[in-house]
C-alpha cells in the first residue's frame, strides 16, 4: 500500500517543516509539485539553484533547507522564517511533553538565544540538530 504524503510526513524526521512548508504553498496557491516549486523558487531568487529532488526531500520531510536557502524560502512564501521550523509553546503543552526545569545557565543561554537574529537562530538549530543526531 502506497502511503499519502500526508502519512510520509507525519513519520518523517522534519515532519513539522515538511507540513508547514506544504499549507504554505497551498495557502499562497503554489501547486505542491517538486518541479514547480524548484522552477518558481529559481525565477524569483536568480542567485539560487534549487534541484526538484531537494525540494521533494523537504516536502516528503527527509531534509531541511540549509539556513540561507530558508530565509529565501521563507521570504518567497511571505512568511517569518521560524514559523516554518518550530512548532509554537501551546503546540508543545498540548502534546503533554517532559517539561523542563532551568537552572541559571539554561536561562542564561536561553536569553542570549532570544537576542539573536533570526538567521543566528537558524544557524544554532542546525548545529543542535546535527550534535543530537550524531548521538542517536
Amino acid at each position: 500500500m502506497k502511503k499519502t504524503l500526508e502519512q510520509q510526513q507525519r513519520d518523517s524526521k522534519h515532519s513539522y517543516f515538511a507540513q508547514k512548508l506544504t499549507s504554505c504553498l497551498i495557502a499562497n496557491q503554489i501547486q505542491v509539485k517538486p518541479a514547480s516549486i524548484a522552477a518558481a523558487i529559481n525565477s524569483y531568487y536568480r542567485s539560487t539553484s534549487v534541484k526538484p529532488h531537494t525540494v521533494r526531500k523537504w516536502i516528503h520531510g527527509l531534509t531541511q533547507p540549509r539556513s540561507e536557502t530558508l530565509l529565501l524560502i521563507a521570504k518567497w512564501l511571505k512568511v517569518d522564517p521560524k514559523d516554518l521550523i518550530s512548532r509554537p509553546l501551546e503546540t508543545f503543552n498540548s502534546l503533554n511533553k517532559v517539561s523542563f526545569e532551568f537552572d541559571f545557565t539554561d536561562q542564561e543561554v536561553i536569553s542570549k538565544y532570544l537576542a539573536m537574529t533570526v538567521k543566528e537562530k537558524i544557524t544554532v538549530r542546525l548545529v543542535i540538530d546535527a550534535i543530537s543526531e550524531k548521538h542517536r
